[in-house]
């Protein structure tokens, strides 16, 4: 580009780990988190709260902003409500459990189930998020509603904001959590994405693979029965797709950050299974023991399997790119600091990077980063003036 985009860029996260972040002329200036002004933890925005970000106000100045992008955890949801008659029923939840589990639910399998079951659909199409940006932007910002670009490419946005705080030109980005963008939305409504690896280079970040999971979907159905079937309906059964020269796996098993917040909630550190951190920082008081159970050797034990886990996935990221020597973790789940330490034991040949913002705090920064990248090619592809124009919130144009 011949002449510098004068340009300054603020994200905004409206998930948990509410966060905004400042990108002046495609450098990361400032990230504040939402928790931290306002001393709440754990505090997220929605759509019955009138109470606007407190880190808007305390840390920006409103009139030196030229953009503003949102970006969110994926918050529609597909549900299916089971009548009483079959919650009930022994004989027909067993054989409900049977149907359920035959395979991974499309979008056309699951109105096979509802019309068989007699299943009440429910579909939030996501106004919530919507109700949040529109509020922040007409009451705290003072711009038209809807003046804003709405996002929520949430294993991306990790990806952009742990490449561009990496001191690598090149690498493969491995992105792990409890769960993100529904990127198969239209065939595959209930699953969401629950690791991804991409490639960075130069400008560019390049999807290779992601796994989505149904286990929330599942979850929610299980609560509906007398007996909360939750062993009982899961697949074991594994849908692969390549669309646009991305992998795809769809499963039904929990990620192992969801593993963490389970065994957050199960074990009383939070009630919504928030506090996986507290999980992990148990597990180094824990061992290996035979017939002795306690929180510590439960957090232990799950601490190995996620580490084989892990691996697992690093070795999957390298075949991807053999040659990348390079590797950046990002996501919640690498906050993991005992198992980010041993990695570097088991890859000796390789460059291990942790994101420094990988909780979904961090995705404010990516949202904006990636933003003012896309301004720029959208500059250089243009052969009239190289004026950059914002794409319409409303229409893909």
């Amino acid at each position: 580009m011949n002449r510098p985009l004068n340009n300054t860029i603020l994200g905004i996260n409206i998930s948990h780990d509410t966060s905004i972040a400042v990108v002046h002329n495609g450098e990361l200036v400032d990230v504040f988190e939402e928790e931290r002004c306002r001393r709440s933890k754990y505090w997220a925005p929605n759509e019955n709260s009138t109470t606007l970000l407190q880190s808007l106000e305390q840390k920006i100045n409103i009139e030196t902003i030229d953009e503003v992008v949102f970006t969110s955890f994926d918050r529609r949801n597909f549900m299916y409500e089971a009548p009483d008659d079959l919650k009930f029923d022994r004989l027909a939840t067993r054989e409900f459990a049977k149907e359920f589990t035959q395979s991974q639910h499309s979008r056309e399998r699951l109105k096979e189930l509802a019309d068989q079951f007699e299943l009440e659909f429910k579909h939030n199409p996501n106004q919530q998020d919507n109700i949040i940006m529109d509020d922040i932007i007409t009451h705290q910002m003072k711009l038209p509603k809807g003046e804003y670009l709405y996002n929520i490419c949430h294993h991306e946005h990790h990806a952009w904001c742990g490449f561009n705080l990496a001191p690598m030109e090149e690498a493969l980005i491995i992105v792990m959590d409890g769960g993100g963008c529904r990127l198969l939305w239209d065939e595959y409504p209930t699953h969401q994405e629950i690791e991804s690896i991409y490639y960075g280079t130069g400008t560019n970040i390049i999807p290779l693979y992601s796994k989505l999971s149904n286990q929330r979907f599942v979850h929610d159905v299980s609560d509906s029965f007398q007996n909360e079937l939750h062993g009982f309906l899961h697949t074991d059964s594994v849908d692969t797709l390549n669309i646009e020269d991305v992998d795809y796996e769809l499963v039904s098993y929990p990620s192992m950050g969801m593993n963490f917040s389970n065994v957050s909630a199960a074990l009383g550190t939070d009630d919504e299974g928030r506090a996986a951190g507290k999980v992990m920082g148990m597990a180094s008081y824990g061992k290996q023991e035979h017939n002795h159970y306690n929180r510590y050797n439960y957090a232990h034990q799950l601490e190995l399997d996620s580490y084989e886990y892990t691996c697992d996935l690093i070795r999957k990221a390298i075949e991807y790119k053999p040659d990348t020597r390079n590797i950046i973790l990002s996501g919640g789940f690498s906050l993991n600091c005992t198992n980010n330490y041993k990695y570097l034991q088991a890859f000796p040949d390789y460059q291990i990077f942790v994101d420094p913002i990988p909780h979904d705090g961090g995705t404010a920064a990516g949202a904006a980063l990636q933003m003012y990248q896309g301004m720029v090619d959208g500059m250089e592809d243009n052969d009239n003036n190289g004026d950059y124009c914002k794409p319409s919130v409303w229409s893909e144009t």
